[in-house]
């Protein structure tokens, strides 16, 4: 029932009131894809729960559990946006507005490439170290990029596919980390 009453209030937090307050800015390409990459923020938690359940028996069963967390996180990032963008339309007047097509499209694939990477990395961690370790570590990851946001937040638009490539790459490695964790030879 608190997750329940958590993910309620995250949306309303994250989908209605934020989105009121900001009025039509709310849809600017730089808060569109801080949007579309929220899902690492929820991603990495949950993977860390995913994988500290237990150690998977295969690389299907590790990478099924970093899906479920990344569709996790990437589920709540759709539906705050989705809340966002509903709420900034029916709060005002005249036809409805929309994001940049092509913007939200490279944000949500970045957004979607992070994710995954971040559920991944967490479960490698999780699996190699211990969740107790994955938390902070994560945490870090986090932070950092919190922190690039602060400092560079105007370019995240423009870098979303270079930093999809660096995504799909730190996934990359991390899929064979998981693969040389769970199977050991």
């Amino acid at each position: 029932m608190r997750t329940v009453l958590l993910h309620l209030a995250l949306i309303v937090i994250f989908g209605v009131v934020l989105p009121q307050r900001k009025g039509i800015e709310f849809l600017d390409p730089v808060m569109m894809s801080a949007y579309a990459c929220m899902g690492v923020i929820f991603a990495a938690p949950a993977a860390v729960l995913r994988f500290a359940k237990g150690r998977p028996q295969s690389t299907k069963a590790a990478l099924g559990r970093a899906a479920q967390a990344a569709g996790y996180g990437e589920g709540l990032t759709v539906i705050m946006m989705a809340a966002g963008i509903t709420t900034v339309n029916f709060s005002r007047s005249g036809s409805w507005r929309w994001p940049e097509i092509d913007t939200l499209g490279e944000s949500a694939w970045l957004g979607l490439t992070a994710t995954i990477a971040m559920a991944l990395l967490a479960g490698w961690i999780t699996l190699r170290f211990s969740a107790r370790t994955a938390q902070f570590g994560t945490r870090v990851v986090l932070a950092l990029l919190l922190l690039a946001f602060l400092l560079h937040s105007q370019r995240l638009p423009e870098i979303a596919l270079q930093g999809s490539v660096l995504c799909v790459a730190i996934a990359g490695l991390t899929i064979y980390l998981l693969h040389r964790e769970v199977n050991p030879r």
